[in-house]
């Protein structure tokens, strides 16, 4: 069993974090292990370390943090079939679960059905920075209770509707605009001038100075 060294948060407020040994998790039977090559910093995670225990009141400290990460698969449980040993992947780790899935430690537990291939051409860093945008994105347009729009299709089956996507240049926003026009939707966002062009090459008809 690997040794595992984690970025623990010892407590709310707690600057900086305290790099230690960590437990090393084997998987589940739907889990795998991966060993981490890169992580992406959210603002979720400085609003864990500043104001934890009044956002997030069931968390224990402890607490080892981050929702993005890429890596290679180490280990896997006896019910995934997806993926193997040595495979670059990457995941949403739910870290405001369980410890043993934050993303900042060397050895990160993520359940298969949040982890993905990535392909050859990008690289562990670019990969990184998808997972929590990207569910973010796909939660607010297409969960019941929120938007509850119709699932992305290939090719898009059009609506006929029209989707205003504010702040089309944020992670979350890049992701939407791509979300929503595989769902068949025209959408029109807003950025600033100088992200035009990067809003309408991921598919937005049209966009409007937010200002």
């Amino acid at each position: 069993m690997p040794s595992n060294t984690a970025a623990w948060l010892t407590k709310v407020g707690a600057i900086p974090l305290d790099v230690k040994p960590a437990p090393y998790t084997p998987p589940t039977e739907h889990q795998i292990v991966i060993k981490n090559k890169a992580v992406a910093i959210n603002p979720v995670d400085w609003a864990v370390q500043t104001k934890g225990d009044a956002l997030f009141p069931w968390l224990a400290f402890p607490y080892i943090g981050g929702s993005d990460v890429a890596g290679e698969v180490h280990e896997i449980g006896s019910g995934v079939t997806r993926f193997k040993v040595g495979d670059r992947v990457v995941g949403l780790a739910a870290c405001l679960i369980s410890g043993a899935e934050g993303a900042f430690q060397e050895y990160t537990v993520l359940r298969d059905h949040m982890t993905s291939h990535i392909p050859a051409a990008l690289s562990y860093e670019s990969a990184s920075v998808i997972p929590l945008g990207l569910s973010t994105a796909a939660s607010g347009l297409f969960q019941k209770g929120l938007l509850g729009l119709q699932h992305p299709s290939v090719p898009p089956k059009p609506t006929g509707k029209s989707l205003l996507i504010w702040g089309g240049s944020t992670s979350v926003g890049c992701n939407a605009i791509q979300l929503a026009v595989a769902a068949g939707y025209e959408v029109i966002t807003t950025a600033s001038p100088k992200n035009f062009t990067l809003v309408k090459t991921l598919g937005a008809t049209q966009a409007f100075d937010y200002n």
